[in-house]
């Protein structure tokens, strides 16, 4: 009996050979992805690991107004702190790029070399990858970096600009415009004395005897030189440049195993409906091998075998491209592009092997036993009869014409193969929806920073002069911090006078009220009343503040505060100010400028969102696309099977193809058109309130509102998917010939 049913297995596979190479490759497919994003993510996050012992991370980083005392360095290390000068200063490049110089370093952050080597000489450099990449420079370039000219002697990247950024609470990286540069000792001293506002940074790694707190009382409890002071204290963890690749692809992982069971379940339940239509099939042959003694769980296991092989199969091709050559580095390809971390090997984690190899085999088994069982339990008598169910004739449609009636009882008759069509038409939305997201969002962000910033030139100050410059607005500016699902990111509290002309935003007075900007009212959910708690990372301190009005400022994370009202929160004295607006260029005391921003300094950096998520966005629409064509076409193949009889008798009384058509297709379309209006508002209602926490690692706002139009244009294109599976169909039906009825049937 076993070789016997071994042989039908053969036979049903050969007979449908097309129908389950479809599913093989949708399962595929499917597997490809997601074991080539989670292996992706993967190899990140262990790379990133195995990194670290060699460059030995910080674990936090603090910076003065002027530099600590040797005695203060010394009372630091004795408490157990490995402490490194991390000073730094910004050069401005004739291509309009910032050059960020530093030392190098010896005790933390260390450098980890791609190509070339460290530089020893005092006309060499050592440049982070991205910006090399971004201005074509390798080893052996020449480069001007302020005064001086340099030869490039070895090009890699650093731990703590994993996400190369010049502020923490930049929205994205453009390596064009931001790069890291690397002196030997002599070099640095050369450059810096051309007048540079050097920013007295130090990093350190704790040992366990001093805590983060510790280490913040110590520093606070020095007796500091008249004007200097704690100017910022930021913990490993909040520092959102370090392990900033490895903390986006865990986003990645945990979406892609969710993602892969949930498509796995579906393709399961498209593989029972054809199941299913086989039993019907076979009601009779069923029937005969009961009487003959053969138990039920052996045909289940006949029936179930076929799918948890093309299962296994599908996924274990899906895993072997996903792990290979154009899976895992082409995943990767866009991590490399964007973050500045070195190239790791594959990694092949045994769990993902064990998902990709298990998970597909036990879900199409699990999800086709519960649907099959049913089905084996009528008794050998009504088998052997073919008194199958056929899902009833459908409600009572007295007042409805011969063709409406006739649609509506064959959808109640295909009530399986329609909820899977619209199962299917949802996930597929679903996918749609995210990259379309995306690409929405990343148009949003550009558009809006570019429309709502009204200044030429930001000046941040590290010394105001003491009279503000002719044609510039002086705003009062602090970086505050707000933690979102695990995320910290920082908020600009910004002091402006009631007639600023910059910024679209009239505050009230009161230390309590801001004006919240859009990016900011957009990612933390605040309307006109809320409250928004922002946390101070020097002193510690909560401040709890009112929304009063939502602000038209997108570029960047900002809320704005009545000027005077700010410096009474923050302890400053009357007229002092930190930063300058302008619409033309200042000249300035470079001692006195911490950093310059232009508008077209935002632009192009809000741009980059685009050029990052082109390939995720190409990526989920034809996934999307595939998987509902795939599902729709295997379904209504199934129909048409299951009611050749039918057609077969009613093309004996005359009726033509396109009149047959509108029979048994029209009421899948109608099913397709309300499940379409249906489900692509919910599957953008669902990736909104999903889209806050895959991307809360950025510091943007969530614009994701999209002209009505779009609506009908996505609508359009599930309609065309549907009438070009219907005309595929039509040969189908072509095909069926009126000879179909005088077979023997039961």
């Amino acid at each position: 009996m076993k070789r016997l049913f071994h042989k039908r297995i053969i036979r049903e596979l050969c007979c449908n050979l097309w129908r389950y190479l479809a599913l093989f490759l949708m399962i595929a497919l499917g597997m490809y992805i997601i074991i080539s994003v989670v292996g992706a993510a993967e190899t990140i996050i262990t790379g990133t690991e195995r990194a670290a012992r060699q460059t030995m991370p910080e674990d936090g980083q603090f910076t003065t107004f002027l530099p600590l005392t040797e005695e203060q360095e010394a009372a630091i290390a004795d408490s157990g702190v490995i402490l490194e000068r991390s000073f730094y200063f910004d050069i401005k490049m004739a291509d309009g790029s910032l050059l960020r110089a530093y030392r190098l370093r010896q005790r933390t952050d260390l450098a980890l070399v791609d190509t070339g080597r460290l530089p020893v000489q005092g006309n060499e450099v050592f440049l982070e990858k991205r910006y090399c990449a971004e201005h074509k420079l390798s080893v052996g370039s020449r480069v001007e970096i302020g005064s001086c000219v340099v030869t490039v002697t070895g090009i890699g990247s650093v731990p703590d600009y994993d996400l190369p950024v010049a502020k923490f609470s930049d929205p994205a990286a453009n390596s064009f415009l931001f790069g890291i540069a690397f002196f030997p000792d002599e070099q640095y001293e050369l450059l810096a004395g051309d007048g540079y506002s050097v920013e007295y940074c130090y990093t350190y790694r704790l040992d366990g005897s001093l805590s983060h707190d510790g280490l913040k009382e110590l520093i606070r409890g020095f007796d500091f030189e008249p004007d200097n002071a704690l100017v910022s204290f930021v913990r490993a963890e909040d520092n959102c440049r370090l392990r900033a690749a490895a903390g986006d692809m865990r986003m990645n992982k945990s979406v892609g195993l969710l993602a892969g069971i949930i498509v796995m379940v579906l393709f399961a339940y498209v593989i029972s409906v054809f199941v299913i239509h086989r039993l019907q099939r076979e009601a009779a042959v069923i029937g005969t091998l009961y009487a003959l003694g053969v138990r039920r769980r052996e045909i289940l296991g006949q029936y179930i075998a076929l799918p948890v092989m093309v299962s296994l199969l599908g996924s274990l091709s899906g895993a072997m491209f996903g792990f290979g050559r154009f899976g895992l580095p082409f995943q990767m390809a866009a991590t490399y592009g964007y973050f500045s971390v070195p190239e790791f090997e594959p990694v092949y984690p045994l769990y993902l092997i064990l998902y990709a190899v298990v998970m597909p085999p036990v879900v199409s088994a699990a999800v086709n036993f519960f649907v099959i069982n049913r089905k084996l339990s009528g008794t050998a008598l009504s088998l052997m009869r073919n008194a199958q169910r056929s899902g009833g004739g459908g409600p009572a449609l007295k007042k409805a014409g011969f063709l409406r009636r006739f649609q509506i009882r064959q959808m109640y008759r295909e009530m399986r193969a329609g909820i899977t069509v619209i199962a299917g038409m949802l996930i597929a939305l679903l996918i749609f929806m995210m990259g379309l997201d995306c690409a929405v969002l990343c148009r949003n962000v550009e558009t809006d920073s570019a429309e709502t910033t009204r200044f030429e030139f930001m000046y941040l100050l590290k010394e105001p002069p003491e009279s503000v410059p002719e044609n510039a607005e002086a705003c009062y500016v602090e970086l505050l911090s707000k933690v979102y699902h695990g995320y910290t990111m920082d908020v600009s509290v910004i002091g402006i006078g009631s007639a600023n002309p910059y910024y679209g935003a009239v505050p009230e007075q009161g230390k309590g009220k801001v004006v919240a900007g859009a990016s900011v009212a957009q990612k933390y959910g605040l309307e006109k009343g809320s409250r928004l708690i922002l946390t101070s990372r020097e002193s510690d301190t909560d401040y709890v503040f009112t929304v009063t009005e939502i602000a038209d400022y997108a570029a960047g994370l900002a809320v704005f505060m009545e000027i005077d009202s700010m410096r009474e929160l923050f302890g400053r004295s009357d007229g002092y100010y930190n930063m300058l607006l302008s619409d033309t260029a200042l000249t300035l005391d470079g001692r006195r400028v911490n950093a310059v921003t232009t508008k077209e300094d935002i632009v192009r950096s809000s741009a980059v969102f685009i050029e990052l998520m082109r390939p995720m966005v190409l990526m989920l629409t034809v996934a999307s696309v595939i998987v509902f064509l795939a599902v729709m076409l295997l379904m209504l193949n199934v129909m048409i099977e299951r009611a050749s009889f039918g057609i077969s008798l009613i093309k004996i009384f005359g009726y033509r193809t396109g009149e047959i058509k509108k029979l048994y297709l029209g009421g899948i379309t109608i099913t397709v058109f309300l499940g379409a209006v249906i489900a692509i508002p919910v599957s953008k209602l669902a990736i909104d309130r999903l889209f806050p926490w895959l991307i809360a690692n950025t510091s943007c706002g969530m614009n994701l509102e999209f002209p009505p139009y779009l609506y009908a244009v996505v609508f359009l294109g599930v309609m065309a998917g549907c009438f070009a599976v219907n005309r595929i169909l039509t040969c189908k039906l072509e095909r069926i010939s009126p000879a179909e009825v005088l077979k023997n049937r039961e």
